[in-house]
């Protein structure tokens, strides 16, 4: 029985890795694009065997990707094979994910098979919310700037949020007045991760071309590119400006992470890289080359300094050495998915992700091991809520988790146009921690 591509593999296909070339050792993620790749194509060459072949190796390599696990259970059930279509459904639904087998087409063909009542409930039961009774609104901004991320100016009482759509940073006092802070040449691109240096009085902040922030450019127009900038936070000027070398050309940076010792890391999520720059402020410098991570997100500090967490979109989170760029995959329990994690915020003992790329969108509170080399128990503090759309990065403040809520994302296109003619107010948001 052939499976039209279009049903069992819709949304799933993607291109080769940024960065990943025919002569680099194949890394885990770019083996599963390589599999995954084989897997379609064997489908819909109706050499169901080799797909299923090719997407359980994939699945080992990544597991609990949620896309994939669909893509598996699909093939199995249009392929004859009812009982392991359940197994990975029972799978997907111990994440914590959600979806509808009842109203998928090929996915509806299993409602004859024992459990599958038991199933659909349980993906219905993830649809419940969680964490309303612990997640309060911060403050709100009106009008579709599209927020990114917000940090502590506690100097000055003052929260500072940076703005993809207008390539600015706001201030927001405590009384919710927002005012203009960075001041910024007109080549500025959107602004996304910040990290704060309150005892020198500095602010990182990584920008990047994205197209929120250029759409209005015309179609000859000279797109500014993607930097870390180190900006004065008496004044709002940048001092500092830190051009990448020479790399992948779909670089993008945007998480920030500014260590103890004053180094300042930033993830390119475009070109799969993260990179640094020294406390003596030199040049930019590559950590992390392209190739292991597919587009990095959040970044945070081991507690004995000595590693970063990345996170990455398509593979989870790893361990990178800071020293020596070494990088190797977490392992999570059997039942955890950490695909989709955009911000990752540590307060030392636990690591929070906001998870914006399944369903439902959700804040994971994640236990590591004493060595922080994996994560033992993964909670979920927040999801199905509707302060909760495409929620990006945040900090740990007084025993909260404050963070962009509803960051507008979900408001704008691929191109970076306006889709939603009045989209609700950007939303930070706190969450009780303890």
């Amino acid at each position: 029985m052939r499976i039209a591509a279009a049903v069992v593999f819709a949304s799933f296909l993607a291109g080769a890795s940024p960065g990943l070339t025919q002569d680099a050792p194949e890394t885990d993620v770019a083996a599963f694009l390589r599999l995954r790749a084989e897997g379609v194509a064997a489908a819909n060459a109706d050499d169901l065997a080799t797909a299923s072949a090719r997407l359980a190796e994939a699945d080992a390599l990544i597991p609990n990707h949620p896309g994939l696990m669909l893509m598996r259970a699909r093939l199995a059930a249009g392929a004859g094979q009812p009982a392991e279509a359940m197994v990975l459904l029972r799978r997907y639904a111990a994440t914590g994910l959600v979806a509808d087998p009842a109203a998928d087409r090929t996915l509806s063909t299993l409602a004859g098979q024992p459990g599958f009542a038991e199933v659909a409930d349980a993906l219905a039961a993830n649809r419940a919310s969680v964490g309303a009774d612990r997640l309060a609104p911060l403050f709100a901004l009106a009008a579709p700037h599209l927020s990114e991320a917000v940090v502590r100016d506690a100097a000055r009482n003052r929260w500072l949020v940076s703005q993809i759509a207008d390539r600015t940073i706001v201030a927001v006092d405590d009384a919710g007045q927002v005012t203009p802070f960075l001041k910024a040449p007109p080549e500025t691109g959107g602004v996304l991760g910040m990290a704060i240096d309150p005892g020198r009085g500095l602010l990182w902040a990584a920008i990047a071309p994205l197209p929120p922030a250029v759409h209005a450019a015309g179609a000859d127009a000279v797109l500014p590119k993607t930097a870390l900038v180190r900006v004065a936070l008496e004044s709002g000027r940048i001092e500092a400006w830190f051009d990448p070398p020479a790399g992948p050309a779909e670089r993008a940076l945007g998480d920030v992470l500014l260590a103890t010792n004053g180094e300042a890391y930033v993830s390119d999520s475009g070109g799969g890289e993260i990179l640094v720059v020294r406390a003596d402020g030199g040049p930019m410098e590559v950590l992390l080359p392209a190739g292991t991570l597919r587009s990095p997100q959040g970044l945070a500090a081991t507690p004995d300094g000595a590693a970063l967490i990345a996170a990455d979109y398509s593979s989870g989170l790893w361990r990178v050495d800071r020293t020596s760029g070494a990088a190797r995959r977490l392992e999570a329990p059997a039942n955890a998915s950490l695909i989709g994690i955009d911000g990752l915020i540590s307060d030392g003992r636990f690591l929070y992700g906001l998870q914006n790329g399944t369903a439902p969108q959700r804040v994971l509170k994640l236990t590591p091991d004493a060595g922080w080399t994996r994560i033992e128990t993964v909670e979920v503090l927040a999801a199905n809520l509707p302060q909760i759309d495409e929620p990006t990065t945040g900090l740990v403040h007084e025993g909260e988790l404050v963070f962009v809520s509803r960051s507008q994302w979900s408001d704008f296109d691929g191109e970076g146009a306006l889709t939603t003619p009045e989209p609700a107010p950007a939303l930070i948001s706190r969450l009780r921690l303890d």
